[in-house]
């Protein structure tokens, strides 16, 4: 064993690990449902059998066997010193690119950080020095080549490769002795050089070449991750393994959906039966929140691996759900930052003895893409768009699969701006993309039909089609208005009033403090009037575990959607958490004021049980009450000298959570609605005429700064008036409330709507420039625009504390992050935004003592084995110094 070149320090030898790669290529190329080209094929073995090469460095080899050199050698990475050892001018493409990409692939198939420094930076004289080693020592590297030559000679036979490729590469050995890798004009290097759409558009080579590169590229990263995870899982999974199940045809998938209907006739399966081209092609469908998009896009996606993208943990969860049901157990993965604990809690409620191994399994499987059907958080893929290193991966899958993004109107303008430049190379590299969503912007639906090359038949409205006219026209939701001073009584009394009166109060906050606050007000407001009303409060700064009771709780036992459910009252208090997530049905809803799309999200959890029904369902008195925030008034024996009535602010999170503009254009539009009784796009509200050009800034002229108490003014002035609203006049209202806000990009406008959609448009443009991320977790950060703290507050620490320490003594020397991260840390961990923690250059928190943690019973070696494993499990975790009580969260606000 000791005289094979290893290629893992496990002992597996660089034959068995070529060997696996070539197999899992085999593969994956009897599972490809489009054709690539032979020569695609046959450029993708060459990589898999070249890849590894360099790990025959000696430097390398006494790393992997654990064993001393006398004189260690130049510590370069083993993918760049492959690139000395094969001939590709023996390669017999007629292409001379075919052998760059393979060449490239090889030497990027593990991008590290070093890599343009050793290129043609500061770190460029490595690779000089290793040419120069490889000319001084001559006869041991050659007689290292033909070892491994030798070695690998079976494989190249069996896969028709020609073995003689592998050889010393003297003309890059000579070259590289002057002149830097970087020059020698032999590599694609694929994180610094732009993917241009323009050249995309412009249908000449560069678009194949860059689809050629990251089919060969992509694939070898594939097969050479699941090949290594194959070794390493101890025979839990095999090569086989890397694509599992098989996407179910057309047919199939409508057996199903008729069992699922109860009915041999549905309006999905009619939809594709008037319009078979469609089917399995690029379209934006927009269809009403409850009307079975889902459903539609299993049938779009029938014959091809699936990954359906949604927006919330929390709805990907569910619609996992409805998958699995759909196609089975075994042919859906689940792919989330808490998948494993999700899996974990599911096989504990169906009493499921599954091992720690078989759900690392299920999500090595989802983390390599194996399965037919992944549904996963936009997270998860959508930041494959900025390119980071490792994209090629996502892409070479994507590349006869069927992507499906859900409710991109859920996204803040940096986030959607990736989402379209996302479809947009997914398209062009041949990728097929489904959009649906309940809104979709009519600035996102220009752009992406502009980019994707969508014809006006790929673009539908379900409530536009024959047969949905009697839907279009149905109402369910009856909106008013309530106005108050910022101290919440007036809704207080309202909501109370509500729930008293038998009803299922939804009650939806823009922010945890206003949701927090109003949640106390409830509570004492229910304990004045002596009244016996079940109540929560549900946000996203509890501990993992609670946030999911929460919601099991809201969904089960509150509000659930369901025709049988306890009909007693009840007050569920919640941030926009539950807008696209949880599928409750409330009686009547308090919320606060965002955009148009994110009001009609909210009102989709009200009265959702007539969600597919015609004619007139809403209540005669409103069941959507919008409470709009006015000036805080303070009487004058509370008034500190020289303080001022606060202005005012419409509501908690206007101007931060989301944008004020957009925000005000929203509820000028509705409240125009109001005065005319009707949201008609005949009546657009024109801005900059009194009343409403006093409710936004200028660009230059008179002081704005009660433009927010001027647009409180004109809604209160509305009174108890109400408006009745149908389908199709909240797609009304979302057009046109971006249509006048598209009116900012006008200069000769006399109004200032703020840069909403130019963010949008900016951050396209700096995708359509090349941008580049550098890392991948920098550029789900960039998505996600999230910039939190995770951690433990104090008054649980001593008890995570204990617990950790407990579970090590139970456990030691089988201990597995796995285990941890399910069982223990979801109860414990919390995350608040980083902001909160760090006020005036103090800190509210500290790092945790992991001394506190490890058993002292153990061998001072074992000590620092364990400590070791902490700090990499516990990377990133720190003692929150701030108050926590299961019942209202994290209270960041006190500190």
């Amino acid at each position: 064993m000791q005289n094979e070149f290893w290629a893992k320090s496990s002992g597996t030898s660089l034959v068995e690990h070529t060997n696996d790669v070539l197999q899992a290529v085999d593969i994956l190329r009897k599972k490809k449902q489009v054709d690539i080209h032979d020569d695609w094929w046959l450029a993708l073995q060459y990589a898999a059998l070249l890849h590894d090469l360099g790990k025959i460095d000696p430097t390398f080899q006494a790393m992997l066997k654990k064993v001393k050199l006398d004189l260690p050698g130049i510590d370069i990475p083993h993918s760049l010193i492959s690139l000395f050892l094969f001939r590709p001018e023996l390669f017999s493409f007629s292409d001379p690119l075919i052998a760059q990409i393979i060449v490239s692939s090889v030497a990027f198939h593990h991008w590290r950080e070093s890599f343009p420094d050793l290129l043609m930076g500061s770190r460029s004289y490595d690779i000089t020095a290793k040419a120069e080693e490889f000319v001084e020592k001559d006869t041991e590297w050659s007689a290292r080549c033909q070892k491994v030559a030798r070695q690998l000679e079976g494989l190249a036979k069996r896969y028709r490769l020609n073995e003689k490729i592998i050889g010393i590469n003297k003309s890059l050995v000579e070259y590289l002795q002057y002149n830097t890798l970087g020059e020698a004009g032999v590599l694609v290097p694929p994180y610094t050089l732009a993917f241009l759409p323009e050249s995309i558009r412009g249908g000449n080579g560069k678009t194949e070449k860059e689809r050629f590169r990251i089919f060969v590229a992509g694939n070898l990263m594939r097969a050479d991750h699941f090949a290594s995870l194959v070794e390493e899982s101890g025979g839990l999974l095999e090569i086989k393994d890397i694509e599992q199940g098989e996407a179910l045809s057309n047919e199939i998938i409508d057996d199903r959906l008729k069992a699922l209907f109860n009915s041999s006739s549905y309006w999905q399966k009619e939809f594709f039966t008037a319009r078979p081209e469609l089917q399995g092609e690029n379209m934006m469908f927009v269809a009403p929140t409850g009307f079975g998009k889902t459903e539609l896009a299993y049938l779009w996606g029938a014959g091809m691996k699936n990954f359906m993208l949604l927006p919330m943990r929390a709805a990907t969860n569910k619609i996992f759900d409805r998958t699995q049901s759909l196609y089975g157990k075994d042919q859906a993965a689940l792919l989330h930052g808490d998948a494993g604990l999700e899996l974990f809690i599911r096989s504990q409620k169906n009493s499921v003895q599954e091992t720690e191994g078989e759900r690392r399994k299920a999500m090595d499987l989802a983390r390599h893409l194996a399965k037919p059907y992944i549904v996963a958080t936009a997270d998860q893929i959508v930041p494959s768009a900025l390119r980071h290193p490792g994209y090629e991966r996502i892409f070479s899958t994507l590349m006869d699969g069927a992507l499906i993004i859900d409710e991109v109107q859920a996204y803040d303008p940096q986030a959607a701006a990736i989402v379209t430049h996302l479809i947009q190379q997914n398209i062009f590299l041949g990728g097929k993309t489904l959009l649906m969503t309940a809104t979709l912007p009519p600035f996102i639906r220009k752009q992406i039909a502009q980019r994707a090359g969508l014809g006006e038949e790929q673009l539908v409205n379900l409530l536009e089609l024959p047969g949905f006219e009697k839907i279009a026209v149905s109402a369910r939701h009856r909106l008013q208005f309530l106005t108050h001073d910022g101290s919440y009584d007036t809704v207080t009394d309202k909501v109370v009033e509500a729930a008293a009166s038998g009803q299922k109060v939804l009650v939806i906050m823009n922010t945890v403090l206003a949701a927090c606050t109003i949640y106390e007000q409830i509570n004492l407001e229910l304990q004045n009037r002596n009244l016996q009303i079940k109540n929560m409060l549900l946000h996203s700064r509890f501990t993992t575990a609670r946030r999911k009771e929460l919601e099991t709780l809201a969904v089960d036992k509150y509000m659930p959607n369901k025709a049988e459910r306890d009909s007693s009252s009840c007050i569920v208090v919640s941030t926009q958490i539950v807008e696209a997530s949880l599928d409750i049905d409330a009686d009547i809803m308090f919320t606060e004021p965002a955009p148009a799309d994110s009001l009609v999200q909210r009102m989709g959890r009200v009265y959702r049980r007539y969600a597919r029904s015609e004619g007139l369902n809403a209540p005669e008195n409103a069941n959507v009450v919008i409470i709009v925030e006015g000036k805080t008034v303070t009487s004058n024996k509370r008034k500190s000298k020289g303080e001022k009535d606060k202005d005012a602010r419409l509501g908690s999170g206007v101007g931060t959570v989301y944008d004020r503009d957009l925000t005000a254009i929203s509820l000028v539009v509705l409240a125009n609605g109001f005065e005319k009784q009707s949201i008609d796009e005949a009546k657009l509200p024109i801005l900059d005429e009194s009343p409403w050009e006093s409710c936004f800034r200028k660009w230059k002229g008179r002081d704005t700064k009660n433009i927010n108490e001027a647009l409180y003014n004109i809604i209160s002035r509305l009174g108890e008036k109400s408006l009745l609203i149908n389908e199709k006049q909240k797609t009304e209202w979302v057009e046109q409330t971006y249509a006048l806000l598209d009116k900012a990009n006008d200069r000769e406008f006399p109004l200032n709507l703020g840069g909403y959609i130019q963010k949008y448009r900016d951050v396209l443009e700096i995708l359509d420039h090349g941008y580049c991320s550098d890392k991948r977790q920098d550029a789900m950060r960039l998505f996600r625009n999230v910039n939190d703290i995770t951690g433990i507050p104090q008054v649980m620490v001593k008890d995570f504390y204990s617990e950790v320490c407990q579970w090590i003594k139970n456990n030691y020397p089988r201990l597995n992050y796995a285990e941890l991260a399910t069982i223990i840390l979801p109860k414990y961990v919390v995350t608040c935004p980083y902001r909160s923690v760090t006020k005036e250059a103090i800190t509210n928190y500290h790092e945790l003592e992991l001394n506190q943690i490890i058993p002292l019973n153990l061998t001072f070696d074992e000590q620092i084995l364990i400590n070791d494993k902490l700090e990499r499990w516990l990377s990133g975790l720190v003692v929150l110094e701030l108050p926590y009580d299961p019942e209202k969260g994290l209270n960041y606000f006190a500190s």
